[in-house]
């Protein structure tokens, strides 16, 4: 996930950064989702919106990795998020858009 109050370029460079600082934080999620599905999509949405869903995450248990961009005040730029099943796409992403448009 990432800010959709960024410039295109700059969604998928945040988005790379939380990709590569999950695969160091959650390494056997990381592996496990490789040799799965290695499925990849890009949603974008407000800040606002990243905050609520980090709730969600802590909440049911999810891992996840925060990017902040320190050329932005290290403001939250992005979020990578482990595998889940498509069953609960909707329950956390419903409002969110593809991201890079």
């Amino acid at each position: 996930m990432v800010r959709n109050d960024i410039p295109p370029g700059n969604q998928m460079v945040q988005s790379i950064h939380a990709v590569a600082d999950f695969a160091i934080e959650h390494s056997p999620q990381f592996k496990a989702w490789q040799h799965g599905s290695n499925y990849l999509c890009c949603l974008s949405t407000t800040q606002l919106k990243l905050h609520q869903l980090i709730d969600k995450l802590i909440d049911h248990n999810i891992n996840f990795t925060i990017f902040r961009e320190p050329d932005l005040d290290n403001e939250l730029t992005a979020i990578a998020v482990e595998a889940i099943p498509m069953s609960d796409h909707k329950f956390f992403f419903k409002n969110f858009k593809l991201g890079l448009r």
